[in-house]
């Protein structure tokens, strides 16, 4: 088999149920497996899941244990069948041409392929960013990638990943960032080259904090990113780490103002959250803007600020196409 399509899951069943309809209906009869790591530890999905027992496309496992975030990502890729195993989110959707558009790049050998993706809005119908990176060619060496675009395959819906590839590298060691598929793309692509589709396939979603399962630790996992590279520095160097840091806060605005208020706004800039960041690995500018806009934004008023924002925004935005 040369592909399977992964959904690493907690406790979301109407996104669960809308993302497998949406792979189910860009894989029409091809024989591609869909396969369903649960880590709910109940019967929250089990509705959905028994809707999609007789389909033969679709396989879901159940763990026996709380994995975690990226242990269950990598149990994802353990367990699949296919030589090549594209991650996606519970509650990210697919195009309906996503599988024709990847399927010639898996005849090429690449160690991993990133594809582009759009970021839409909460309710997953309108799009807030059209691509996530802009891409030029349909390859790149790693390194480059490592420098200035390894941030964008933090998002699992952009990484398509060869598996027995992965499966070499040290990626367990990294458990714990929330990054270990990173890291095993990292290593099993070092010093080579990587395959790039720029059209994005995927409808990445995001919004408040209600949009992530790790919302409550979303520091610890921005920091995680940092750890990542840390780890990896001995690998890829000083200079390549430098680049991948600073094109990773560049990115997402890590601790700058717009990304503290937003926070801030949805209750994930307490006293208990200055308090933890101020003891970690962060610098002297950022420890300072941290505590200001703690002290300068009250949480009404960031929220305030967001919803205007938001409000005029969203008059904008163009529909996310599913057809």
């Amino acid at each position: 088999m040369k592909l399977t399509v992964a959904i690493p899951t907690y406790k979301r069943p109407e996104f669960l149920d809308r993302c497998i309809r949406s792979i189910l209906a860009s894989i029409h009869s091809r024989n591609i497996e869909v396969l369903v790591m649960d880590d709910s530890m109940d019967d929250t999905n089990k509705g959905v899941l028994t809707n999609y027992m007789g389909h033969s496309n679709v396989r879901a496992i159940k763990n026996k244990t709380n994995l975690g975030i990226d242990a269950n990502i990598c149990a994802c890729i353990e367990n699949a069948e296919g030589d090549y195993v594209w991650l996606i989110g519970e509650d990210d959707l697919f195009r309906p041409q996503s599988i024709e558009r990847i399927l010639p790049f898996l005849d090429k050998g690449y160690p991993f392929v990133f594809a582009n993706y759009s970021y839409i809005t909460a309710d997953q119908r309108l799009v807030l960013r059209d691509q996530s990176v802009t891409i030029t060619s349909e390859s790149m060496a790693f390194d480059t990638f490592y420098d200035s675009l390894l941030w964008s395959a933090g998002f699992i819906g952009g990484c398509v990943i060869h598996r027995s590839d992965f499966l070499k590298t040290d990626y367990k060691r990294f458990i714990g960032t929330y990054y270990a598929h990173v890291a095993g793309i990292s290593l099993a692509s070092y010093g080579r080259t990587i395959g790039l589709l720029a059209e994005p396939q995927v409808g990445n979603r995001v919004g408040d904090a209600s949009t992530f399962t790790w919302a409550a630790e979303s520091f610890g996992v921005f920091q995680g990113w940092r750890r990542l590279l840390e780890m990896l520095r001995p690998t890829f160097g000083d200079v390549h780490h430098a680049r991948a840091y600073a094109s990773h806060k560049a990115a997402h605005g890590y601790l700058n103002w717009k990304f503290l208020v937003i926070k801030r706004a949805d209750g994930l800039l307490t006293w208990t959250h200055v308090k933890k960041l101020l003891s970690d690995d962060i610098s002297p500018k950022e420890r300072r803007d941290v505590l200001l806009a703690f002290l300068i934004f009250p949480r009404w008023f960031s929220k305030l600020l967001r919803a205007t924002y938001g409000h005029f925004r969203r008059q904008s935005l163009a529909p996310f196409s599913q057809g």
